[in-house]
């Protein structure tokens, strides 16, 4: 990857604040040079004021928009995709039909000249130069209020941006602390320096879990203007995620629980009928709001995911179905079940609703809205139950906190489950995330992190593709871009990843 050079843009937004703001104003007089320089840059910063707050607004808006950028490709959009992408590759999803996200179901598409390593490789590092700008900009002492804010948010999404680098581009992180990982891109206001080529996965992890542990600091009381950005919870959330794959049991479960404090639970009710498309749903912590403007349309994660629409997923073209086997863990009476055809219903073909002409197991879950305006959820508070849950199981003397956490959730989806359940087990936990979480883009990070593989070919399975693949397996890790290796002066081919 050349090395990101924040130069050039700094000066030109320096120009645009100057042509915002008066010119009587001494602080923002240039020096008679093509750049400005860092001095400056600090020095306007370190000021504060609205017009400062406006210009790194936009930039952070910039890295969000990032994330549900259309890539040319119809598979390719951004976060949603890469995250259904992962899902594709594990016994999750099903699918009866070949279609645009066929080589990622064939877990087959993580060659160095592939599309898919790429599309995800330039997404993620848009992401990171973006929120570098950011960080760039804003003097990491700084105490006003609104900088620190959107310092915080930009630290939080760069680090998100490098956790998901570092689980697609090398094996998970225990057991494998010393591999080459990723290059890490980082700006003047970072304490430590740009490594250019394969950082480990240990400078990897160090480094972002110590930006997001700034980064809830930073976020403490900060009003975000919506959901569309990261707040504390979020952040909190994110790490969260992070130290759960470093095995950082006790601090992953005092994140999560910050991360869902002052978010409540869909109802039993409520999630049977939820199209899994609204921002405003209560139990969304982030996500994305689709609009007119910001709409890909065909190349959207809801054409490939949605039953109920023209596009990719619809029922009767190339449905999005839930694993036969994983189906048959949901309990009687599991609200959950709703969300995919029942297989004892008949199909019928000739029918005009949606429910009768679907395949077994297809999914309702995700529901369309006119106009391919159905917004995308990046968090739930769902997920910080379930990752608090497991975190307290996987401690010595916490079965009891950890029970009371997943009879709180499971209250809310299966009426049942305290009935039969006393206690709680991280396989508990990892199936009922499989169920909740289920095509969200977030469950093939735990296939990796518990070291799962997947089995697909079993008696009764619904799956076209009937694929067995070990746990830690070359598969399920992409190689880095061919178009990397040849332009990065500082990678050669011996530091490519193996291909399986």
């Amino acid at each position: 990857m050349k090395k990101i050079v924040i130069k050039n843009k700094i000066a030109l937004l320096f120009a645009i604040v100057f042509g915002m703001v008066s010119c009587s104003d001494d602080f923002l007089s240039p020096e008679p040079t093509e750049y400005a320089t860092s001095e400056q840059i600090n020095d306007l910063t370190s000021q504060g004021g609205t017009t400062v707050v406006t210009l790194v607004n936009s930039l952070v808006a910039g890295a969000y928009n990032a994330m549900i950028t259309f890539q040319g490709r119809h598979d390719a959009f951004g976060e949603m995709s890469t995250g259904f992408a992962g899902d594709l590759m594990t016994e999750d999803v099903a699918v009866n039909y070949a279609h645009q996200f066929i080589y990622d179901y064939q877990i087959d598409n993580n060659a160095a000249a592939y599309a898919r390593p790429l599309n995800t490789w330039n997404y993620l590092y848009s992401v990171v130069g973006k929120c570098n700008e950011v960080i760039a900009m804003i003097p990491p002492t700084t105490e006003d209020a609104a900088l620190k804010g959107v310092l915080g948010e930009a630290l939080a999404l760069r680090a998100y941006a490098y956790l998901t680098l570092a689980q697609r581009f090398q094996q998970t992180y225990v057991g494998n602390e010393d591999k080459p990982c990723v290059p890490l891109t980082l700006t003047t206001n970072d304490v430590e320096e740009t490594i250019g080529t394969r950082a480990t996965v240990k400078q990897i992890y160090d480094k972002l879990l110590a930006d997001l542990e700034t980064s809830v600091g930073l976020l403490n009381g900060y009003k975000r203007a919506n959901k569309t950005r990261i707040d504390k919870n979020v952040a909190a959330g994110i790490y969260a995620r992070a130290l759960m794959v470093v095995e950082d049991w006790a601090k992953a479960a005092q994140y999560a629980n910050i991360a869902r404090s002052g978010y409540s639970l869909m109802t039993q009710a409520e999630v049977k009928i939820d199209g899994f498309n609204d921002i405003a749903n209560k139990e969304w912590l982030w996500g994305a709001d689709i609009t007119g403007e910001t709409t890909t349309m065909f190349g959207s994660f809801f054409a490939h995911v949605c039953s109920y629409d023209v596009g990719y997923g619809e029922s009767t073209f190339m449905p999005k179905m839930i694993d036969a086997q994983l189906y048959s863990k949901f309990g009687t009476n599991d609200a959950r079940k709703a969300q995919f055809k029942n297989p004892s219903a008949s199909v019928n073909i000739n029918s005009t609703v949606v429910e009768e002409n679907a395949p077994s197991y297809c999914n309702f879950k995700f529901k369309k809205v006119d106009g391919w305006l159905a917004d995308y959820v990046y968090m739930r508070a769902s997920e910080m139950y379930l990752i608090e849950a497991e975190a307290l199981a996987r401690q010595g003397g916490k079965d009891a906190e950890a029970y009371a956490v997943m009879k709180a959730f499971m209250d809310n989806r299966d009426p049942d489950w305290s009935a039969n359940h006393s206690t709680v087990t991280p396989e508990e936990v990892f199936l009922q995330k499989r169920l909740e979480l289920w095509a969200e883009g977030h469950i093939f990070y735990d296939y990796l992190r518990l070291k799962k593989g997947v089995n697909r070919d079993y008696t009764g399975n619904n799956h076209l593709e009937k694929k067995v693949i070990p746990a830690g397996s070359w598969k399920f890790i992409y190689q880095l871009p061919q178009g990397e290796i040849d332009n990065n002066v500082e990678l050669t081919e011996n530091d490519q990843n193996p291909l399986q």
